[in-house]
């Protein structure tokens, strides 16, 4: 998986990892290149596929969600349905009866997030609009043996909860974060360029 230098230390086991910075960087691209990566090598608890659930606060549908980006992203690194993975309109089936599901966390309550239990993946995409209630429901659910929670953002203010978790005087055990910007991206768009 071709990764620019800045996101190497997000490839590395962790609990939490998050990417913060400005647009542009790639943080988006990273985190759905290294979801097919762990869909396609994660033989899950029991051997079953992995499963992930992408989020953010707020998803009215799935055009406000990652989906369409990881799909892209199974086309560019060539994986398909031979490979174990198939779309569908609302999930993407992963190797060995995996999944990855795509959520607004704002659509949870304390008893409805159970239904995440087992779940090893939880991106957080546009984190920078994440509530603090949201960040306490979502981080014991995702606890399966292995599991880890990505955040991606550009930061709006030093108050933000996701801001607050990773940059914070108090960052949780087993954190790595990176800030990422234009600059960091090899494959920055003349588009954005101009």
């Amino acid at each position: 998986m071709p990764t620019a230098a800045v996101f190497e230390p997000l490839l590395s086991p962790a609990r939490y990892k998050g990417a913060w910075g400005g647009r542009g960087s790639g943080k988006s691209h990273f985190f759905a290149s290294l979801m097919c990566r762990d869909s396609l090598i994660e033989p899950g608890i029991s051997g079953e596929g992995l499963r992930s659930v992408c989020m953010r606060e707020v998803q009215r549908d799935l055009t406000q969600s990652v989906k369409l980006l990881i799909e892209d992203k199974l086309a560019e690194h060539g994986l398909g349905e031979a490979d174990g993975f198939k779309v569908f309109e609302d999930v993407i089936q992963t190797p060995k009866d995996g999944l990855i599901i795509f959520k607004g966390m704002n659509q949870y309550t304390a008893e409805s997030i159970k239904s995440l239990e087992n779940f090893k993946r939880a991106w957080w995409e546009e984190a920078q609009t994440a509530v603090t209630t949201s960040l306490q429901l979502l981080r014991p659910t995702i606890r399966a043996e292995g599991s880890q929670l990505w955040f991606s953002w550009n930061p709006r203010r030093k108050g933000d909860p996701v801001d607050v978790m990773f940059r914070g005087p108090e960052q949780p055990t087993g954190a790595v974060s990176v800030k990422a910007n234009w600059r960091d991206n090899p494959w920055f768009p003349s588009v954005l360029e101009q």
